[in-house]
C-alpha cells in the first residue's frame, strides 16, 4: 500500500485555532509511522465498528475529497470540524471539571490497485529540539502515538467497506465518532452484550465444564461479575482480570488456549471488542444451575462477591464429599449437627 498524501493539524479549543504544521515529503519514517497506525487500530480490541450515518454528513463529503484528488480541501474541512465539536463538547463537560484533551490531528489517504484507506487520529501533540539546527519543532509522537483514531476502508470503485474507530481513553468518547465523524455503531450495545456473553459462555467456558468443573464455575462467576461491575466491556481488560490473572484449582487448566479463544470471538462471531454493557441484557446468562444430586441443585442466581468463602467443596476422613455453605437464611432449615457452642 503507498502512501499517496497526509496533513497535519494541531486542534486548540482553548485558543479557538486550529494550524496546519508542514509535512515536507512523504517519508519512509512516515509511511512507517502510518503502517504501524493501521496496524494498531485494525488489531486492537480497543476499537469498534461503526458505519457512515449518510452520505451527506460533514466528514463524509470531506473524504469523498480525498479520493478525488481534493486531499488539502478535505483536511481542512475536518481539522476546522473538529475544533468546532471539540469546543462545543467541552462546554458540554466544563461542570465536571473535566477537559479535553489537545492534540493535533493527522489525517492519511493510503491506496493500492484494489483499496483505498482513510486514517484520521487525533495525536499526542508533541514539541521537540530538533538536533540539526536546534529549533523548536512540532510534530508527532513516535512512541504514544495516538489518543483516538479513525480508519475506513474503500473499494475500487470508492464505495466504503469497514469502519473502525479506536480509543485509547478509558471510555470511547462519543463526541468522536457521534458528533464529529456522524457515524452510528453496526452492532448496538444490546447485541454485543448479548451476544458477546453468551458466546463467551457457550463457547469458552462450558467447554471446561467437564474435566475442569471446580475452575469453570469460579471463571463463570468472574464472567457474571465483571458484567455486572463494569460500565464499558473491553475485551483485552476482561482478558487480563478475568482469564489472565486467575490463578487455577487445576493446575492443568489450559488457560492460555481458553485466552485465545476468548480473543478470537468477536470476528468470529460478530460482536464489538469494545462497548457500553446493558445490564438487562445479562439476565439471561446469569444463572448457574449446578446438580448436586438426582434430587437436588445448587442454583447461583447471580454473581456472587467472594464465593470461595461462601460455598466450598469438604471430603471427611472417611472419603465422604460434602458441599459447605455459609448462610445464616438457610441454617435453620436443616437439621443440625453436633458442635461445640
Amino acid at each position: 500500500m503507498n502512501l499517496v498524501s497526509t496533513s497535519l493539524h494541531q486542534i486548540d479549543h482553548a485558543l479557538n485555532e486550529i494550524g496546519e504544521i508542514t509535512i515536507q515529503d512523504q517519508s519512509q519514517d512516515l509511511m512507517n509511522y502510518t503502517t504501524r497506525l493501521i496496524h494498531e487500530i485494525t488489531t486492537s480490541t480497543n476499537r469498534r465498528q461503526f458505519q457512515f450515518r449518510s452520505d451527506t454528513t460533514e466528514v463524509r463529503t470531506a473524504l469523498n475529497k480525498f479520493l478525488t484528488d481534493d486531499f488539502q480541501a478535505g483536511a481542512e474541512i475536518n481539522a476546522k470540524r473538529l475544533l468546532e465539536v471539540e469546543i462545543e463538547a467541552q462546554q458540554r463537560i466544563a461542570h465536571l471539571d473535566v477537559t479535553i484533551q489537545k492534540g493535533s490531528l493527522f489525517q492519511a489517504l493510503l491506496h493500492n490497485n484494489e483499496s483505498k484507506t482513510i486514517i484520521l487520529s487525533k495525536a499526542d501533540h508533541n514539541k521537540f529540539l530538533d538536533d540539526e539546527d536546534f529549533t523548536l519543532k512540532n510534530g508527532l509522537p513516535w512512541e504514544k502515538r495516538i489518543f483516538k483514531a479513525f480508519l475506513v476502508k474503500f473499494n475500487a470503485n470508492d464505495i466504503p467497506l469497514e469502519i473502525f474507530v479506536y480509543d485509547t481513553t478509558s471510555r470511547m468518547a462519543r463526541y468522536w465518532w457521534d458528533d464529529y465523524l456522524e457515524l452510528k455503531e453496526t452492532y448496538t450495545d444490546s447485541h454485543n452484550t448479548k451476544t458477546s456473553l453468551d458466546i463467551l459462555d457457550r463457547k469458552v467456558l462450558t467447554k471446561i465444564k467437564k474435566d475442569y468443573p471446580a475452575d469453570h464455575t469460579i471463571l463463570r462467576n468472574s464472567t457474571i461479575g465483571y458484567y455486572r461491575n463494569k460500565v464499558e466491556f473491553a475485551l483485552e481488560e476482561y482478558i487480563d482480570e478475568i482469564l489472565r490473572n486467575y490463578t487455577p484449582i487445576n493446575e492443568d487448566l489450559p488457560i492460555n488456549d481458553i485466552i485465545a479463544k476468548a480473543a478470537d470471538l468477536p470476528e468470529k462471531w460478530h460482536f464489538d471488542s469494545r462497548f457500553n454493557i446493558q445490564k438487562d441484557e445479562i439476565q439471561k446468562r446469569k444463572v448457574n444451575r449446578i446438580p448436586l444430586n438426582d434430587k437436588v441443585d445448587l442454583v447461583l442466581k447471580d454473581y456472587i462477591e467472594n464465593l470461595s468463602n461462601m460455598i466450598k467443596s469438604e471430603k471427611d476422613a472417611e472419603g465422604i464429599k460434602y458441599i459447605k455453605i455459609r448462610t445464616d437464611a438457610g441454617y435453620d432449615r436443616f437439621e443440625k449437627q453436633n458442635t461445640p457452642e
